[in-house]
């Protein structure tokens, strides 16, 4: 009776070490996971941030001085003065797109794309993922797109 009891015990023992081996890496990588996700929504969140406020500087600048929408220097003048710690460092982020500029049609309005480029400006951005053992960071972008309107 008591070898049986003994068994059952070590055999409970050795099923609970072999249950942990096994579910313990799938728990971590979801935990891992589900931490990149929400830093890439954190990460998300500010390249909007940073893109409306790009698109209302330019705006604001248009109202004074209509000549921006030809002049690449004082748009990056503007842009330069955009940055969130961690997430937006450097005019590269910042890209007007093709008829960005919409000044002959109506409504009349300024585009502005921001991305996350890790590893860019300076200070270098995060790297995002981090760590990245999936060899994903060549497949994400995290970008967002503004649209404001020119007075």
């Amino acid at each position: 009776m008591r070898l049986r009891r003994r068994r059952l015990r070590g055999g409970i023992l050795v099923e609970a070490v072999l249950s942990c081996c096994f579910f313990l890496p799938m728990i971590v990588f979801l935990i891992w996971a589900v931490l990149e996700v929400c830093y890439a929504y954190v990460i998300g969140v500010n390249m909007t941030e940073a893109s409306q406020l790009a698109a209302h500087a330019l705006s604001d600048e248009f109202a004074k001085d209509p000549s921006i929408v030809q002049s690449e220097l004082k748009q990056q003048r503007i842009l330069s003065r955009i940055r969130i710690p961690n997430m937006v460092s450097c005019n590269e982020q910042f890209t007007i797109p093709e008829g960005g500029w919409s000044t002959k049609s109506l409504p009349r309005s300024v585009t502005v794309t921001c991305s996350y480029l890790p590893g860019a400006g300076d200070p270098c951005l995060p790297l995002f993922p981090n760590p990245d053992p999936l060899k994903l960071a060549g497949q994400i972008s995290i970008k967002s797109t503004s649209t404001s309107p020119l007075f």
